[in-house]
């Protein structure tokens, strides 16, 4: 027993070495191959289709610069992608050779960069969003339209006039949801305030949401339930803070939000008063969350039973 004993020990020995040893090969390998710097073949056919990148990209005031990418007819990358001819529409700013250098003081605005070769042809987006502070009174927006470089306002809001001013409009929904967020700027900002007017209309029962956007919070005046209220996500209140707060339609109200992340936790204020008023000295509701959301792109909300109203945005 002790002799059998001792040989599977010896094996399991052997195995253990065999193992390790496999192991060490196939780490020099690896090793090895990555070490190496492996440059793509490039096919030498005609391209037949082309895309430009980055496809979708902001910024601030810098100037970016763009690459033509070509394809044959097997899906390979080549080079023969013949003369190029560059187009941008809606951007103010000057097109050289696939570098765009924005016009500084045309300020936040939006639009796309179009390169044509032969009969192939691609496009790419470019937001160019300057840094804060940002004011819009929308007066200088056409009708039926919205400042192009928001996103996901295309569509539900639309600038029109009232009262002889234009005002940003959310009107309910033709098909699809009434519930909209609406970004303004890049996901990455933080550190900052955002300020609002708005007004709530009525429909028989219908009564709106409204609010802001901050860090990926949102400060809601809840038109059905007459509240305020701090949430992170609608489905999910795992940290919303909640109080009454009766409001009246027809009434123009300006909204204040803003986040401060410090260490663990972000604490969450926001300000409502009646537009004309006095600015209230302390905050109308604080939240705190535990889990924070260190980032995120201001933004504002409509939850449009019926028409919602804003202006006099400010961004600081």
């Amino acid at each position: 027993m002790k002799v059998y004993f001792a040989i599977g020990l010896r094996h399991k020995h052997l195995a253990l070495q065999y193992m390790t040893y496999a192991s060490l090969i196939v780490c020099v390998l690896i090793a090895g191959c990555a070490g190496k710097e492996s440059t793509p073949q490039q096919s030498t056919e005609l391209a037949v289709s082309i895309l430009i990148t980055p496809a979708e990209t902001v910024t601030s005031g810098e100037p970016v610069q763009w690459s033509v990418v070509g394809f044959d007819a097997n899906g390979e990358r080549t080079s023969a992608v013949g003369n190029i001819e560059w187009m941008h529409t809606g951007l103010t700013g000057t097109l050289d050779n696939g570098q765009f250098i924005p016009d500084k003081s045309a300020g936040a605005h939006a639009g796309t960069v179009t390169v044509q070769s032969g009969d192939m042809q691609a496009t790419a987006r470019l937001r160019v969003i300057p840094p804060l502070p940002w004011t819009e009174g929308f007066e200088t927006i056409e009708l039926e339209k919205i400042p192009t470089h928001w996103i996901g306002a295309t569509g539900k809001f639309f600038v029109r006039e009232k009262d002889g001013n234009k005002v940003l409009v959310k009107t309910p929904a033709q098909r699809g949801l009434n519930r909209s967020n609406v970004y303004l700027g890049p996901s990455t900002m933080k550190n900052y305030q955002i300020q609002v007017d708005l007004m709530g209309t009525r429909n028989k029962r219908r009564l709106p949401d409204m609010g802001l956007i901050a860090n990926r919070y949102t400060l809601d005046m809840q038109g059905r339930h007459q509240r305020l209220q701090i949430r992170s996500w609608a489905s999910d209140l795992r940290m919303a803070k909640t109080m009454d707060f009766p409001w009246e339609t027809d009434v123009w109200y300006t909204m204040k939000m803003m986040v401060e992340v410090i260490e663990d936790k972000a604490v969450i204020r926001g300000k409502v008063w009646r537009t004309g008023q006095p600015e209230p000295a302390e905050w109308t509701i604080t939240a705190e969350d535990p889990l924070p959301n260190r980032e995120g792109s201001p933004g504002i909300y409509g939850y449009s039973a019926t028409e919602i109203y804003y202006d006099n945005l400010k961004v600081w």
